[in-house]
């Protein structure tokens, strides 16, 4: 099994390293979550110091792995789920019944002052969902629209092959907002639901060896404080699960045939160092927001920050929308702006549909650089794997945002000392498998609803 989550005042994300039975595994260290070197300039491939080269694969998508993407975002798929005190509004959004009772809780905010405060609830159960494989890890991301004082709470749960159904596990307590004196609560996950099934690592559930399920459900609780008229709106919730992941395969082949590059914008996480010292010591460890911010601001100014929302932002050195971002996606009980889904859900709430899935290989991902869309990856490395980069890290988050002629990824790293060094040109063959083997291809993918999703391979699992 996977150790706990290390104890860390890191806002990275720990990532994960595959074993030698394909497993992800946590790292045993998180001491060091990034250490600088000599960064090359920006721009400037140092493919001269590669690591050792790893064989091509015949196959241009490469990995055959099962690594499927389930959504939910419309009456249709509404329909197909359980309905318990919730509704579908005007838009489509899942609301809670304003003409029914509903079910009451109590909920104290673990960070809050021990208030224990009434909400009226409604939740939304998805049909049971066989992928047909053993799901050995799972990771839930919702869009939701959280009023002040009220939250969602997303829920997953797996049936063995015996026929049993594990517990329901907490993958996530999400609201958008930060209002503590009118009734927010603070984001977070959930720690210590470990049991004989599984473990939640922070937003991912990972089974225990001879425990993987073989069908699940997701489920969403609505909460609204009691006495309110104002609800939450579920406007998607989409479930990834994989398989038990095989080794690395090998670099795949690139596909485009020519270079390609996307104008995200570039922003540094380094010029806040310091910053907000109370989220995580300050810009060094905010990869996670910074990322999301940049692919935010690729779509334009109706997605951006509300300038009102940033004057209050103290930010020396520009670009407010980072620590805003990462104070907004912060997960309290992680202690970290990296949680995946929340940074997924932080960018719906301007207005952009987003999910956290898991690529196979590059050639997947030049589909979406093709169809005009860049991704936010996780990954980690230690320098002799990526010398090119200049620095290790036991955790990090990044843009993929074009290739090269010759299928090199082009990378905005928000590791880099200003904005104008943030564009990197990184080896394909490093980076590929250093993304791999830490996260399983973990990605974030951010994009308006009238942007459509480039296909799927033929042939393979759905995994978007």
């Amino acid at each position: 099994m996977r150790p706990t989550r290390p104890t860390s005042t890191s806002t990275v994300r720990p990532a994960f390293r595959r074993d030698t039975t394909g497993r992800l595994r946590r790292p045993l260290s998180v001491a060091a979550v990034v250490t600088l070197l000599a960064v090359p300039a920006a721009g400037v491939a140092a493919g001269g110091a590669a690591a050792a080269d790893p064989a091509t694969t015949a196959s241009g998508e490469g990995d055959t792995a099962k690594i499927t993407v389930t959504h939910w975002d419309d009456l249709r798929d509404w329909n197909r789920g359980t309905f318990d005190n919730v509704w579908p509004d005007g838009s489509g959004a899942l609301t809670i019944d304003s003409n029914r009772a509903g079910a009451r809780v109590t909920y104290t905010d673990p960070f809050g002052d021990g208030t224990a405060r009434r909400y009226v609830t409604g939740s939304w159960t998805s049909p049971v969902v066989t992928p047909g494989y053993a799901v050995d890890e799972s990771i839930s991301s919702w869009n939701a629209r959280t009023p002040t004082g009220t939250f969602v709470e997303t829920t997953f749960r797996g049936r063995l092959a015996d026929g049993t159904w594990t517990k329901w596990y907490v993958m996530g307590r999400w609201t958008s907002g930060d209002d503590y004196a009118e009734g927010d609560i603070h984001r977070t996950s959930v720690d210590g639901q470990g049991d004989e099934n599984a473990n939640i690592w922070t937003d991912t559930f990972s089974a225990r060896t001879g425990h993987e399920p073989v069908a699940y459900q997701t489920r969403v609780t609505l909460l609204k404080p009691e006495g309110t008229n104002a609800s939450p709106k579920l406007d998607g919730i989409s479930t990834m699960t994989n398989e038990l992941l095989g080794e690395y395969p090998g670099t795949s082949t690139f596909t485009l045939g020519r270079a390609t590059e996307l104008p995200v914008p570039r922003f540094s996480q380094n010029i806040h160092r310091g910053e907000y010292p109370q989220y995580g010591g300050g810009g060094e460890v905010w990869c996670s927001p910074t990322s999301t911010s940049m692919v935010q601001y690729f779509w334009g100014r109706q997605h951006r920050v509300p300038p009102r929302e940033l004057a209050d932002v103290v930010s020396p050195n520009g670009d407010p929308q980072v620590p805003y971002a990462a104070i907004n996606t912060w997960d309290y009980t992680y202690e970290g702006s990296g949680n995946w889904p929340f940074n997924a859900a932080y960018a719906h709430r301007f207005g952009l549909d987003a999910q956290v899935t898991r690529l196979r290989s590059l050639a997947e991902a030049e589909r979406f650089v093709s169809a005009g869309i860049p991704l936010v990856f996780s990954a980690s490395w230690d320098l002799d794997e990526m010398p090119e980069a200049g620095y290790d890290t036991n955790g990090h988050l990044l843009v993929l945002v074009g290739f090269t002629a010759d299928g090199d990824p082009v990378i905005n790293d928000p590791a880099s000392p200003s904005d104008a060094a943030v564009r990197h040109v990184y080896t394909r063959a490093n980076f590929e498998k250093v993304w791999q083997e830490a996260t399983g291809g973990v990605t974030y993918v951010i994009h308006p609803s009238d942007v459509p999703l480039p296909t799927h391979p033929a042939g393979l699992t759905p995994n978007w």
